[in-house]
């Protein structure tokens, strides 16, 4: 080979590699990062040097929610049912992990819509009315009464801002009726580990972590009830899980009588019974509202007068059972539940007692004490004041308190419109399997708005953030009606 050939062929090799990274510069990324966390690894401590070997695969991870949002949308639903029970073992704020996910997957949809510029899918009621909600949220900011910013800002992400960022990424990337069964099918795996690991703590014990946190962290008082564990798995609480599981087995017993087959029957049968179990040693009787409310609405909507009257006497068997009766009273969860039937129960008792603490408290505040100034946030940046030392128990408690008289009146306006809007759109559908998804989730929904009268379930992970896309995909069931039945007269021709 010449000197002058040498010479042109590394002309052309020089021009070749710098035009490739003039045209797409994003080939150095991965070149730069690697020599940032080799020069990394060289000069941190090993603990260190471990975090920096996780940055290309969080980068990757992030780049993945962009480019898919759809993608960040189950992402936050998964880690929504684990990231409480994760920081009993490493201490760590996970439960903004979902705030991350959501947030970056809201930085991919404006990347989508500025480059397709279809906004279409945000121009619904459903996504109005949670903008609507979220605005009186951020007014709250002025309210007098308010704890502070930091409160707000922590607090107002169960009430109001997942919704609007579940909604607004369900809407616009979750178009296609196989999302309802993806959906269905990862909220019935979790909660089967969910029950699981219930089980596990009731007849094999608690691990380390959980005890620490049980005994050290002060929760054995609503946890252990005369030297009896409420089982609580890796969710936030007994309360939660206890309304998680019975929402399920509720889904399960309504798909169970669907037009599937009989493999997948028995799947649901398998998965209802397994977390009816995890319901139960949950002893939390406030769920069994979530299983007699969700009842009730699927009778309703299942246009079957036999199915309506049996169920309906079923029920009223049941419950002459549990309050008239002391049948099972010698199982520790059923006597529990008997309890929630007892008018003088003292735990109801405190309940209305503080509530009337409350109505006087509020009677001159119609807009309430502020986003975070009682529950949980409440005690942990203004401890001294009234609402934080008065427990609100109820989630609509919780509302009238934070908000006052306007802000409770426009949100169960806004929950009564979901609901009222979810009825009509289920009554009509006509694909028989979709129709049975969409009543379970829609009766899910109505029984998780019951139980939240006791217990502060509808903000709570993961029930927050499964309705924030249950609610979407009953109202987007009418397109993937319309989508089956194209499919379906396709392959007849």
């Amino acid at each position: 080979m010449t000197l002058q050939k040498l010479k042109i062929m590394t002309s052309v090799s020089k021009n070749i590699g710098s035009n490739i990274f003039r045209e797409k510069p994003l080939i150095l990324l991965p070149i730069l990062m690697a020599a940032a966390i080799g020069g990394l690894i060289g000069i941190l401590d090993v603990k260190w040097a471990l975090v920096a070997t996780m940055v290309p695969l969080i980068a990757l991870f992030f780049g993945k929610i962009i480019l898919s949002p759809g993608f960040g949308v189950f992402t936050a639903l998964v880690a929504s049912f684990v990231v409480l029970g994760v920081s009993r073992y490493i201490a760590y704020p996970w439960g903004l992990s979902v705030d991350i996910i959501l947030v970056i997957g809201w930085i991919g949809l404006l990347f989508h819509k500025i480059q397709d510029r279809d906004w279409s899918p945000f121009f619904n009621d459903i996504v109005w009315w949670s903008i609507v909600w979220y605005g009186y949220i951020i007014l709250e900011l002025v309210n007098p009464e308010m704890p502070g910013t930091s409160a707000w800002a922590y607090a107002m992400r169960g009430v109001g801002f997942y919704q609007l960022l579940g909604f607004t990424l369900a809407f616009a990337f979750l178009r296609h009726y196989r999302y309802m069964k993806q959906f269905v099918n990862i909220i019935l795996g979790l909660s089967v580990l969910g029950a699981i690991w219930g089980l596990k703590q009731q007849f094999l014990g608690l691990d380390a972590a959980e005890e620490y946190w049980l005994w050290e962290e002060g929760h054995a008082k609503e946890h252990v009830l005369h030297g009896v564990l409420r089982v609580f798995s890796f969710y936030s609480d007994a309360g939660q899980f206890g309304a998680s599981q019975a929402m399920v087995a509720l889904m399960c017993g309504i798909l169970f009588v669907g037009p599937f087959s009989w493999k997948n029957k028995l799947i649901y049968a398998l998965v209802g019974g397994i977390t009816l179990v995890g319901f139960l040693y949950s002893g939390t009787r406030g769920a069994a509202a979530v299983l007699l409310g969700g009842a009730v609405l699927y009778l309703f909507l299942s246009k079957n007068t036999k199915i309506l009257f049996a169920g309906l006497i079923l029920l009223g068997i049941a419950y002459y059972g549990l309050k008239h009766t002391y049948a099972l009273h010698s199982f520790q969860p059923v006597a529990r539940l008997r309890t929630a039937l007892d008018v003088n129960n003292p735990s109801l008792q405190a309940r209305l007692r503080n509530q009337q603490t409350f109505s006087q408290y509020l009677s001159t505040r119609p807009f309430g004490g502020g986003i975070g100034s009682s529950a949980y946030w409440g005690e942990r940046f203004n401890p001294n004041s009234l609402l934080a030392r008065t427990p609100t128990d109820s989630y609509y408690v919780r509302i009238w308190v934070e908000t006052g008289l306007v802000g409770i009146c426009l949100h169960l306006l806004m929950l009564g419109y979901f609901l009222g809007k979810g009825c009509g759109i289920v009554w009509h559908l006509k694909d028989p399997a979709l129709r049975y998804r969409a009543m379970a989730l829609l009766a899910a929904f109505f029984g998780i708005l019951v139980a939240s009268y006791g217990n502060q379930v509808y903000s709570q992970f993961p029930t927050g953030i499964i309705m924030a896309i249950a609610i979407p995909l009953i109202c987007l069931s009418p397109m993937y009606d319309e989508m089956i039945a194209k499919e379906k007269e396709a392959e007849l021709t």
